[in-house]
């Protein structure tokens, strides 16, 4: 449907169903409303409400940037998608379920962008068939849009047996609020290598990043029987236990054995690199960007993808082989 048939069904001038689309203010909200109702029911809402963007605007809501992480991915988001000529935005929801939503909902309301790329979703996305929605590393049932996450079972499943491999059995766990279903998942892989899951050496810290780290350290300082290796639920905690570690006048396995996930850069260029779970950030990040210009390009390219991207174990110098102390 042109604009000449869709001004005649409104019963208006073809210049004010353009301005309607310009965003002009010579027309009244309800005489917009009007004809963006009868573009919507005729199918040529987007065909000419678009049209006024010279390019596509795609929207990316994120928890926070405060961890390196979370900025890795926005990061390279933002270069895949300037790169293939679109412009870039970034909302925080806080990690609010109710926030997020009324951040979808009211782009969806207002179309101001073409597509919506959300990391790690707390709320459950609806399917839109007017703007595309990707979720990332989600831990809800998004079933009605694109899933693509990072899967950790299998490697922290290795992680656990290079553990065991390595002599130990007395493995503290340390997390966060927002963390906890990782060290959950590495919990049941001890527990699957019938290793026993001590309640003393499980810690769930309010603080976050090195402070989570740091804090826990202190509380296992003071346990009668110690943990001979630390599971942290990513790297900056195990930055912090490490830290803490050092302040005590210890060392880096050789008193305590550490384990982070993420592989964040400095990872491998701190004082003692570290033994990691390498989560493919970079990968993950470009193709949910390539997944969202596919449903760009063809509004027909409506499979529902549920995609896993394998993390792996990066063994750097942070465990101890124990058993060798022990012959």
């Amino acid at each position: 449907m042109n604009l000449e048939k869709l001004a005649s069904l409104a019963n208006v001038s073809l210049g004010t169903v353009s301005k309607a689309f310009s965003g002009s203010k010579e027309i009244s909200e309800k005489t917009r409303e009007k004809i963006f109702n009868l573009a919507k029911e005729n199918g040529c809402f987007d065909k000419y409400y678009n049209a006024k963007r010279s390019k596509k605007v795609i929207l990316v809501i994120c928890p926070e940037i405060d961890s390196q992480y979370y900025s890795s991915m926005v990061s390279k988001m933002e270069r895949e998608i300037t790169k293939r000529g679109a412009i870039f935005m970034l909302s925080l929801n806080n990690f609010s379920g109710k926030k997020e939503s009324e951040l979808i909902s009211f782009h969806q309301e207002t179309k101001d962008v073409d597509g919506i790329i959300v990391i790690a979703a707390h709320s459950k996305i609806k399917f839109s068939k007017d703007i595309p929605i990707v979720a990332v590393n989600t831990q809800r049932d998004n079933s009605e849009v694109d899933c693509i996450n990072t899967a950790y079972s299998q490697s922290l499943e290795d992680t656990v047996d290079y553990l065991i491999q390595n002599g130990h059995e007395k493995i503290a766990l340390v997390c966060d609020e927002k963390s906890k279903p990782r060290t959950n998942i590495f919990a049941s892989k001890l527990q699957k290598r019938g290793l026993t899951l001590y309640p003393e050496f499980t810690f769930c810290e309010k603080a976050r990043f090195e402070e989570a780290g740091y804090n826990a350290m202190e509380k296992i300082y003071a346990l009668k029987e110690k943990p001979t290796a630390i599971f942290c639920s990513y790297d900056y905690i195990a930055l912090g236990v490490i830290q803490n570690i050092r302040m005590h006048g210890d060392n880096v396995p050789d008193d305590f054995s550490v384990i982070g996930v993420d592989d964040i850069p400095i990872a491998s260029h701190y004082n003692v690199s570290l033994t990691t779970v390498h989560s493919n950030l970079d990968s993950l990040s470009e193709l949910a960007v390539d997944l969202m210009f596919k449903k760009l390009e063809n509004k027909f390219y409506l499979l529902h993808q549920k995609i896993s991207l394998r993390s792996e174990l990066v063994i750097r110098n942070t465990v101890k082989n124990i058993k060798k102390d022990e012959n």
